[in-house]
C-alpha cells in the first residue's frame, strides 16, 4: 500500500466541480483557511500534534457550525492525519481522518469532490492497519464520488486497485492500477511520486503472480520516477527497494537481494518517521537475504535487532522473504 505525501488538497479543492448538490457550500478556500492548514500542518511536521489541534479548536469554537471555519478545519484534520500516515502513526491518524471526513460529511453531498482525498487518506489509512473492511467502506464512498478530471480519475482507479488487490482479485486489480496510472500521464503526473507508487503497488502485484520479468520493469521504473520526483517522500524508496529486494530473493538472486534490502535498512535507519512494523519486515527480509549469501556475522547483529522489536507480524508491506523458507508456500 502506498503512502500519502503531503497533499496539497487545497489547491484541488480550489478547482472542484460545481455539483449543484443541495447541501453543497462553497469550499473557503481563502486565505484564513489556507493560512490556518500551513499553521496545524506545520506544528504537526514538528511532532506538535497537541497544539495543531488546539489551533483547530480555536478556530472551530470561534466560528461556529456551518459557517467557514467548519469545512476548513475539516480539510485540516485530514491534512494533519497524512502528516501522522508518513509518521507511521496510524491509530492517531485515523482518529483525526474519521473527525475530518465526519465534519466534512455534514456539510457536503455524499458525491461531492470535496470529500475525494480525505476520504483517501482514511481508506489508506485502514489499508496499512490491515483494517480491510473499513477501508472497504471508505474506497465505496471515493467511488460514489463524481469525478471528471484525470487527477481525481487517477486516484479513484487507485484506490480501487487497493481494494481489488486485498481481495486478491488481482486480474481486476491489474486494470484498475493500469487505468490510474493512464490518468496520471493524462494529468501530465506520470513522474509524479504518485504514480511511482502505483508502479510499486504494481510491480506487487506482478510478483504475486509470478510475473517476474514484469515485476522488474515495472519496479525499476518505480524506483526511476522516485529518483527525481520533488514529491517523493524516503518511505516510498523504502518500500521499493524492500519490494525489489524480495523479487531478487524469490528469483534466488540473493547477492542483488542482499544490496536492496541493505539500502532499504539504511534508508530506514535515516528516517526517524519508519513504522516499527516496516522496520522489522525490512530486518527479517535483510536477515534472511545475508544467510543465503553465507554471511551469518553479518546476520546476527540484524537478528539481534529483530528480537528486540516487539509487536505482532508487520502487514503493511505486501512481500517478505520469510515466505521463501521450507514449508511456506
Amino acid at each position: 500500500m502506498r503512502v500519502i505525501r503531503m497533499i496539497a488538497l487545497l489547491a484541488a479543492l480550489s478547482a472542484r466541480h460545481g455539483i449543484g448538490q443541495a447541501r453543497s457550500l462553497p469550499f473557503p478556500v481563502n486565505t484564513e483557511c489556507v493560512e490556518l492548514n500551513q499553521t496545524v500542518v506545520a506544528q504537526a511536521v514538528n511532532g506538535r500534534m497537541a497544539e495543531a489541534e488546539r489551533t483547530l479548536s480555536a478556530v472551530v469554537s470561534g466560528g461556529g457550525a456551518g459557517r467557514a471555519a467548519d469545512p476548513c478545519a475539516g480539510l485540516a484534520l485530514s491534512n494533519m492525519a497524512a502528516v501522522l500516515l508518513a509518521a507511521g502513526r496510524l491509530v492517531e491518524g485515523e482518529r483525526l481522518a474519521e473527525r475530518g471526513v465526519a465534519v466534512l460529511d455534514k456539510l457536503y453531498s455524499p458525491d461531492d469532490l470535496v470529500l475525494l482525498r480525505p476520504l483517501q487518506v482514511l481508506a489508506v489509512i485502514r489499508f496499512e492497519q490491515g483494517k480491510t473492511g473499513r477501508a472497504r467502506e471508505a474506497v465505496r464512498k471515493i467511488q460514489s464520488i463524481r469525478v471528471e478530471r484525470p487527477l481525481d480519475r487517477a486516484l479513484v482507479h487507485g484506490m480501487t486497485a487497493s481494494l481489488l488487490y486485498t481481495q486478491h482479485r488481482l486480474p481486476e486489480a491489474e486494470t484498475e492500477y493500469l487505468a490510474s496510472l493512464a490518468a496520471w500521464e493524462e494529468a501530465g503526473s506520470g513522474n509524479t511520486a504518485d504514480a511511482g507508487a502505483v508502479l510499486g503497488d504494481l510491480g506487487t502485484l506482478y510478483m504475486d503472480e509470478q510475473r517476474f520479468p514484469d515485476a522488474r520493469r515495472t519496479l525499476d521504473h518505480a524506483l526511476i520516477i522516485l529518483a527525481s520526483a520533488s514529491d517523493a517522500v524516503p518511505l516510498d524508496r523504502i518500500k521499493l527497494l524492500n519490494a525489489r529486494g524480495v523479487l531478487h530473493a524469490r528469483r534466488q538472486e540473493w547477492p542483488e537481494a542482499q544490496q536492496d534490502l541493505r539500502e532499504a535498512l539504511s534508508a530506514a535507519d535515516g528516517e526517524p518517521w519508519v513504522s516499527p512494523d516496516a522496520l522489522r519486515t525490512i530486518l527479517t527480509n535483510y536477515a534472511h537475504a545475508l544467510r543465503k549469501n553465507h554471511l551469518p556475522q553479518e546476520a546476527r547483529p540484524i537478528e539481534a535487532r529483530l528480537s528486540a522489536l516487539s509487536g505482532p507480524r508487520p502487514r503493511d508491506l505486501a512481500v517478505d522473504v520469510t515466505e521463501l523458507m521450507p514449508g511456506k508456500k
